[in-house]
């Protein structure tokens, strides 16, 4: 069964957009990175959602996660990515003319464009993107109904 089309859920796609935009045009002019570490920066993994007919592929940014860092919940029509990406060395009494990478907690739900398997889920992680292969459910063919006008 194919997922049910709803107008609202484009504003999310839209909002995601919209947000991604001002993150790149804003971070390093009107709100340096500094200021956005002083008040708690969110950090959202970039993502892919590829259709590859059979299966949906989510392909998601985590560069310095480790595997045993993220948490994958999958439901029928949607994925929910968590985890935490931590500073490996702390160096103390180190003088950063630079620091730009960010570290802490991180949750992103991606809304799926067809129904899935949760049970048949496979995630894999290699050079800082995680891949989570989605097969899709068997859809039931929609059936034809004569409706007569009284």
């Amino acid at each position: 069964m194919e997922k049910k089309y709803h107008p609202l859920a484009e504003f999310s796609k839209i909002e995601d957009i919209v947000n991604r935009t001002l993150d790149r045009t804003l971070s390093g002019g009107l709100f340096p990175d500094r200021w956005k570490k002083l008040v708690g920066e969110e950090i959202m993994p970039a993502c892919d959602l590829i259709d590859r007919g059979n299966y949906l592929l989510l392909r998601a940014e985590v560069p310095g996660l480790k595997k045993e860092n993220v948490e994958i919940s999958v439901d029928e029509t949607s994925i929910s990515l968590k985890g935490e990406i931590t500073q490996s060395n702390e160096e103390k009494g180190e003088t950063y003319y630079r620091s730009e990478r960010t570290y802490g907690s991180f949750s992103r739900v991606v809304d799926l464009p067809a129904e899935v398997n949760p049970n048949q889920v496979d995630a894999s992680m290699s050079d800082g993107i995680l891949e989570v292969k989605l097969p899709k459910k068997k859809s039931s063919k929609a059936k034809k109904v004569e409706i007569k006008v009284k």
